[in-house]
């Protein structure tokens, strides 16, 4: 069986962006917005030399909200990689989950299983790529992501400085991660002191 280190994408891979129109900070809704986060490249590298698989698993309700059509989602996914690509880092998978629940458009209107924190991206994920879970790690910037990591078996990293708030919010909502970082490049080095070979 393999090993993997799950990534969330928007807050780990690329910048957040602040959408003034709607008042929100979100995923970018045009490859012009998209900027890789420094040391992400040199990070995936590392989980690779390590003997990580590096598969994204990611919420997108960027499409369901109408924020973005489907040819723009595929066009920032693909920027991303070949961003990566560009600067040596290779993407093994990737998996999305296109649902809301609060959905403005109909197909996509949904309570599933694959939206974070539900774990069903990742276990997904571990079905088709032969992952062993509890060797792998979830990484993400949101609590979703580690409740996500947690459900399916993984140890997990909070991207982000730890706030008072969030931790009130990590006991409630049984979503303590593993390790707190301030980015993947932290991450990278958290991951290799605690790999097993």
């Amino acid at each position: 069986m393999e090993k993997a280190v799950f990534l969330d994408r928007d807050g780990v891979v690329n910048e957040l962006i602040y959408h003034r129109e709607q008042g929100i900070i979100d995923s970018p809704f045009t490859v012009a917005q998209l900027q890789i986060i420094d040391g992400v490249p040199e990070a995936i590298r590392i989980f690779h030399d390590i003997g990580y698989k590096i598969i994204i698993v990611s919420n997108q309700p960027g499409i369901a909200k109408k924020h973005m059509s489907m040819k723009t989602f595929e066009a920032i996914r693909q920027h991303i990689i070949d961003e990566l690509i560009s600067k040596g880092a290779n993407i093994d998978a990737e998996y999305y989950c296109l649902h809301h629940p609060q959905a403005k458009v109909p197909e996509l209107k949904e309570v599933c299983d694959c939206r974070k924190p539900k774990p069903g991206l990742i276990i997904k994920a571990a079905g088709e790529l032969d992952i062993e879970l509890k060797v792998s790690w979830m990484v993400g910037d949101g609590l979703t992501d580690i409740q996500a990591g947690k459900n399916a078996g993984c140890k997990t990293i909070l991207i982000g400085k730890e706030k008072c708030e969030l931790c009130r919010r990590m006991e409630q909502e049984n979503a303590r991660p593993d390790f707190i970082c301030e980015n993947l490049l932290q991450a990278a080095s958290v991951i290799k002191n605690n790999n097993i070979p």
